[in-house]
């Protein structure tokens, strides 16, 4: 039966569950559970005490996090398809962090993919070999569920006013801003301009380069970041609702940053831990980058450092947004507190 609903569920993100069954009576029990959050660029695990009746989250034991880049693979891809190798890293980095959540003694495993698996035309086939080797049943979410995720976590760690809140999410493939609007509906902006599909732009339209030989833009020149950011800016002002931007244009917005750009390679080309940064900040930031090679950002994820920044400047000057503070939130945060999941 599990095999046959995860087969036809969509593929965006995608959950991987092994559950122990609490026995009867459970409720109000505090409850060990790992959440593996599966991005387009890494995956991330959290192992967490949560209370069983009421799904609040008791207490973090352990994050861990492996870069495993399947959207720069299905990007080089010719027929659309996940390559073996990618999925073999995947499935190991899977059994290693379910591994890992045993000896935590973590009782509940959930885990969630992206929309990189959804686009792949292997993205369900690959779901169920890793149901049928893993042996742990999978679930999938839709796009708006994810970034509900992200937001809910957000709001329960803030405690912040829901109406002033707004959750900008930046992933390998995909970006979102999630708002709560005064009839107390919900806004989502959701657009797959986002950390590696940008970086490939700027190689193929700005450079002219051919993304299936050249896999970092890097040195990118001061004329080329010039063109970036008039293409972030442009495609900001296009395709976020108006609505959402006046309210943010209006600057009454607690603008909070998830994902790995906003909580990793913003403040590391910035040189500080996260913490609220300025646009003035990520612009003085872009021009020290400017023309630097792969080696000089240390990093595995070099190919994207800089052009990250052009993004996330273009959107910040698009908006009018002064500053962003980064909370190293994800999906696996609202998974362990989301009863419906469980």
């Amino acid at each position: 039966m599990l095999n046959a609903l995860c087969r036809a569920l969509p593929a965006f993100l995608f959950f991987l569950t092994l559950t122990t069954s609490l026995p009867a009576g459970a409720q109000g029990a505090i409850v060990r559970r790992a959440a593996i959050d599966i991005g387009s660029a890494s995956i991330k695990c959290t192992v967490a005490d949560v209370d069983a009746a009421s799904g609040e989250l008791v207490k973090i034991v352990e994050e861990f996090s492996r870069k495993v880049d399947f959207a720069e693979d299905l990007a080089r891809s010719y027929d659309g398809n996940l390559g073996k190798e990618i999925m073999a890293r995947g499935k190991e980095v899977l059994e290693e962090m379910k591994r890992k959540g045993l000896k935590l003694r973590a009782r509940q495993f959930s885990a969630v993919g992206g929309h990189t698996f959804r686009t792949a035309r292997n993205g369900r086939a690959f779901f169920v070999t890793l149901e049928d080797e893993l042996s742990i049943p999978c679930r999938i979410i839709s796009k708006q569920q994810a970034s509900l995720l992200n937001y809910h976590a957000v709001r329960m760690r803030l405690k912040t006013d829901e109406d002033t809140l707004l959750v900008w999410d930046i992933g390998g493939n995909s970006q979102r801003m999630t708002a709560r609007n005064s009839d107390g509906t919900m806004t989502f902006y959701v657009d797959d301009l986002a950390s590696v599909s940008f970086k490939n732009t700027v190689i193929q339209l700005i450079q002219g380069k051919d993304i299936n030989t050249v896999s970092s833009p890097n040195p990118v020149s001061a004329e080329q970041v010039r063109s970036g950011l008039r293409y972030a800016r442009s495609h900001a002002e296009m395709d976020v609702p108006k609505e959402l931007a006046d309210r943010v244009r209006r600057g009454t917005m607690t603008i909070v940053g998830v994902g790995g750009v906003h909580c990793y390679s913003i403040p590391e080309t910035l040189g500080e831990d996260p913490a609220p940064f300025t646009r003035e900040q990520v612009a003085a930031a872009l021009d020290k980058w400017t023309n630097k090679p792969d080696k000089a950002f240390a990093s595995e994820y070099a190919a994207t450092r800089l052009t990250n920044l052009i993004l996330v400047l273009g959107y910040m000057d698009a908006l009018d947004i002064t500053t962003v503070t980064p909370l190293k939130i994800n999906e696996a945060h609202g998974l362990l507190v989301s009863p419906e999941y469980w």
